[in-house]
């Protein structure tokens, strides 16, 4: 998956962008605009929720759009589903320019291997999340 002239893949998870939060906000875009990196994959739960694609068009959910556009503009950029989520859908991520990430995904970069995963599914022994989140997922 890395490209062989890749220097640096950064790895975020779990920002959980609200409205309500702005230096939260602040400081992501921040990273994302300005990281040196060459791609950055976004492992879950950036939203603190996503209720779905319809949201994306205006308010806040227009601004982290618009954060995403600018930062896959300048490098790869990558995002897997989390619990928080999982709503995201093709839509959203077409119009941000941002490749999406099975869960689990196995990267392959300077010859390792690494496996990404946002992780909530190997709650196992939490089996009413578990069925929980298969049926909100299907």
């Amino acid at each position: 998956m890395a490209d062989s002239g890749w220097r640096a893949i950064d790895l975020i998870s779990d920002v959980h962008l609200r409205e309500d939060r702005r230096a939260t906000f602040d400081a992501w875009r921040a990273r994302l605009l300005d990281t040196d990196a060459d791609a950055l994959l976004i492992l879950g739960d950036l939203f603190e929720a996503w209720i779905g694609d319809d949201a994306r068009g205006e308010g806040f959910e227009a601004e982290c759009v618009d954060v995403l556009r600018q930062a896959a503009a300048r490098r790869r950029v990558g995002f897997m589903a989390g619990n928080r989520d999982f709503l995201v859908g093709a839509a959203m991520l077409a119009e941000a320019g941002v490749a999406q990430l099975a869960d689990p995904t196995l990267l392959f970069a300077w010859q390792h291997r690494v496996l990404l995963t946002h992780g909530d599914a190997l709650c196992l022994a939490d089996t009413e999340y578990l069925r929980f989140r298969a049926v909100v997922r299907s």
